[in-house]
């Protein structure tokens, strides 16, 4: 195994760099190659790919942020140009599972073009929540969901006294 572990050679082992890492100060030129060559190995594998590069990157993914309030979890999602209706939310055991998706169909040269966005999400639920009471709102393209806590999961103010 010690055979794997690169190591600097003496310059007595080999003539000129005789195989030892690269000094410091090729790194950018080193890392321009490396950028190079796997940029071109992606191009090679995205063309055999179904779909292209581009519709992939282009996909939406959730902008989710956690707020910890005193009586609640607020658990915010960005969701631009859905509508409420599209949004599919479920309790199963200790998760939140957010689903939204929609369909958008646009007209080209050639006809109809129909787009379908999608995307999905489960998060673990703390333990002391109230899942019966889970509220959740989408406005201004926020998905707001509000788990309140209950009295144990809110917890108990410990004082610290001055020794």
């Amino acid at each position: 195994m010690a055979g794997l572990i690169p190591r600097r050679r003496k310059e007595a082992e080999g003539a000129g760099n005789g195989g030892a890492l690269a000094p410091l100060r090729d790194f950018p030129s080193l890392m321009r190659r490396m950028q190079s060559e796997f940029g071109e190995l992606f191009g090679r594998f995205g063309r055999e790919w179904p779909i292209s590069l581009e519709d992939f990157v282009r996909a939406w993914h959730w902008g989710i942020e956690v707020e910890d309030k005193e009586d609640s979890f607020i658990v915010r999602a960005e969701a631009p140009g859905f509508e409420a209706g599209d949004f599919d939310l479920r309790i199963s055991g200790d998760r939140l599972i957010l689903r939204a998706s929609r369909k958008a169909e646009t007209k080209e040269k050639e006809g109809k073009c129909q787009e379908e966005y999608e995307c999905y999400e489960s998060m673990a639920l703390p333990p002391g929540i109230e899942k019966e009471k889970i509220e959740a709102r989408y406005h201004s393209g926020v998905l707001s969901v509000t788990i309140p806590k209950t009295k144990e999961g809110r917890g108990k103010k410990i004082a610290v006294k001055n020794t």
